[in-house]
């Protein structure tokens, strides 16, 4: 009778140890899906950025060169009253 009590306890703790092992391994599926998904989406923003800045860089430049214009046009404007 102690020697199937015995296994039985045995039988139960095994479980109980696959039953840990099983959900850590599912654990850290779960943890290592969330670590390269966010890995992906870092990718893609860095892919974004990149054509991003390439079109910041345009728009400073367009904007530097209207604010040069205006800057040009404000000073002649200026002259021109000075003159009347």
């Amino acid at each position: 009778m102690t020697s199937n009590f015995l296994a039985l306890t045995l039988f139960a703790a095994l479980f109980v140890l696959l039953g840990i092992t099983v959900g850590h391994s599912i654990l850290i599926l779960k943890i290592r899906k969330e670590e390269n998904r966010k890995r992906e989406l870092e990718l893609a923003i860095l892919n974004k950025r990149a054509s991003v800045l390439k079109k910041s860089k345009k728009i400073s430049h367009d904007l530097e060169e209207l604010i040069y214009k205006a800057n040009v046009q404000m000073e002649i404007d200026n002259i021109i009253r000075r003159n009347e």
